[in-house]
């Protein structure tokens, strides 16, 4: 395939990738020779695109792994172009598609207290801590949606920090290992 054609492709395969609902112009000369290979070219460059995204493979690695298997320098510098300038918009993509557990992005938390009044005779005199951690969905304009929420005691909610803060430190100590 020639570079003019190769270009092409990955450019029409990074817009149904990016845009799969989109109605775009066909490309005729892509599919023109060949168009069982043009798909399956396609098939692999969006692969390619997936896999590197999700394993956020920085342009260098990219670049390794694809010089591995002998493709022409060319290509190789229009595939390595197309990631890095869609490399965001391709990560927000991945996070749409499949099953994937909810990002929370914001924590709200009051305390809720149990009091004794005249009608109600018995009180624990223990407070509760009502949690809601939510995101902000992208698609309703920075609506804020719940995730999850829930009401614990002082001795759970301890145990929640304990546990984040444990996270942190193993989140820490991994960081410093890796090169």
């Amino acid at each position: 395939m020639d570079f003019d054609t190769a270009r092409k492709l990955i450019g029409n395969t990074i817009k149904l990738t990016l845009h799969p609902q989109a109605t775009l112009q066909p490309i005729p000369e892509i599919y023109a020779t060949n168009s069982t290979r043009a798909k399956q070219s396609e098939y692999a460059v969006c692969s390619l695109f997936s896999l590197a995204t999700k394993h956020c493979l920085s342009e260098f690695e990219l670049r390794q792994l694809l010089e591995e298997i002998e493709l022409s320098g060319v290509t190789i510098d229009e595939l390595i172009k197309t990631y890095v300038d869609n490399k965001n918009s391709l990560i927000l993509r991945h996070l749409q598609i499949g099953h994937s557990f909810p990002h929370v992005t914001d924590l709200q938390w009051r305390i809720v207290a149990d009091v004794k009044s005249s009608t109600a005779g018995k009180s624990s005199g223990e407070p509760g801590f009502y949690i809601n951690m939510g995101r902000f969905n992208q698609n309703s304009d920075g609506e804020r949606e719940t995730v999850v929420e829930f009401v614990c005691n002082t001795e759970e909610l301890q145990l929640l920090i304990n546990k984040l803060k444990e996270i942190e430190r193993h989140c820490e100590k991994w960081s410093n290992e890796s090169p």
